[in-house]
Parts: C-alpha cells; sequence; structure tokens
C-alpha cells in the first residue's frame, strides 16, 4: 500500500504498512536474555508548544547530525512558530511543518538536506523528516511515529543513505500530547490530505530549544 508525506503542496513518495500491527505482551521464560535497551537520548532538545500541550524532542546528532542541524536552524529562525497539523492518521502518525491553520503555505529559509537512514530506526516516538521523490529532497517537514513504523526505513540491502526517510530525533516528553492530537475529530474535506485534517487547527505556538548540546 502507499502512502504519502506532503511537503509544500507535493505529495512525495512513502511505502509502508497501512497500520502496525497489534502485539500482545508476554512475560519471557527464565532463560530468556534481556531485552536490549531503549536508547539513551541526550541530544539537544526542542520544545513544541502546541495548543494541546508540550512536545519535548530529543535530536539525535550521531545518527542524523545533518537533519537534526536543520531541524535546529529552522526552530531558531522561527519556522515553526505558528506550523499546524495537517496529517492526523492514528496509529501511524502525525505531520506538520509548512502550513499555518489556514493552510498557507511557509517557505523555509534553509535549503534541501542530505537523507541520513543509515543507523537510525522509527520507533514508537521517532521524529522523521518528510522528502519528495527524490531521497536529497528533505528540507522542513516533519513527522511523529505512533507506532513502529519500520516502513519508513531504509530498505534492506539499499545502498546507504538512498530510501528511508531520515528519523533524527524522538518525543523524550509529551508523547501523550501526541496520541492526543492524533485523536481529535477529522474534517471529511479540506487539507492536503482529505479526512486527515483537524476540525479545530491544532498550531505550534511556539518551537524553542530547551536544551543545547
Amino acid at each position: 500500500m502507499k502512502r504519502f508525506l506532503l511537503a509544500a503542496g507535493m505529495m512525495l513518495a512513502l511505502t509502508g504498512a497501512a497500520f502496525a500491527q497489534e502485539t500482545t505482551e508476554t512475560a519471557p521464560l527464565p532463560e530468556t536474555p534481556p531485552a536490549e535497551a531503549a536508547p539513551q537520548w541526550t541530544g539537544p532538545e526542542v520544545t513544541l508548544h502546541t495548543t494541546m500541550g508540550d512536545i519535548v524532542i530529543t535530536l539525535d546528532t550521531v545518527g542524523a547530525p545533518k537533519t537534526a542541524a536543520q531541524f535546529l536552524g529552522l526552530v531558531k529562525s522561527k519556522h515553526y512558530d505558528g506550523a499546524a497539523f495537517y496529517r492526523i492518521e492514528p496509529g501511524f502518525l502525525i505531520q506538520l511543518g509548512d502550513l499555518d491553520a489556514k493552510l498557507k503555505y511557509r517557505k523555509p529559509k534553509l535549503g534541501n538536506i542530505p537523507l541520513e537512514t543509515e543507523t537510525n530506526k522509527h520507533t514508537l516516538g521517532a521524529v522523521g523528516m518528510a522528502h519528495a521523490e527524490d531521497p536529497n529532497s528533505g528540507q522542513s517537514t516533519f513527522y511523529i511515529d505512533l507506532a513502529e513504523n519500520t516502513g519508513l526505513g531504509a530498505t534492506p540491502g539499499a545502498p546507504p543513505n538512498t530510501t528511508g526517510f531520515a528519523a533524527f530525533g524522538h518525543v523524550t516528553a509529551g508523547m501523550d500530547i501526541a496520541v492526543a492530537i492524533s485523536g481529535v475529530e477529522l474534517a471529511p474535506e479540506g487539507g492536503p490530505f482529505p479526512g486527515k485534517l483537524p476540525k479545530a487547527p491544532v498550531v505550534v505556538t511556539k518551537a524553542v530549544i530547551t536544551k543545547a548540546e
């Protein structure tokens, strides 16, 4: 099934499962080795103050240094102040970046960045950068993964940094806010993804760097 990311009015190719498969947790057997510890995110932090609450994103300056630097630069230029969520897909992702509450395009002040997908993964809470068909056309549109979206990562066996979407950070506080945003009432029409636009706008009132590297 084809899914799409959108940046500046362009449909951006994105292949992945419709929704993450449900899993049932079971207690491991005594001889089962402990699960791999979750990554300890220690990079710079950006807080998105939204009309529904705050979301804190810790950036991965090791796995996706250029994408993380791009995001920080856009935050410093206040690009995300006033950005509205325009794609809501419960169980998949929520997306924003270049459109305001009236769906007016807001051109970013920074250019495209090369794709960085060699080491990062689209786990629950990962923050990824959208791009067009050219994998090196990412700019400012980003999304938050609401599931283990493995289909958004690099294709196994493909040359490094040529497929998938860059996961450049992770939500480290406010994931409940992201989930709440995914549960808002949606308008049947309007927006670049009809049926996926919030009926009442959900907006980033201000994006600020709350922890430097």
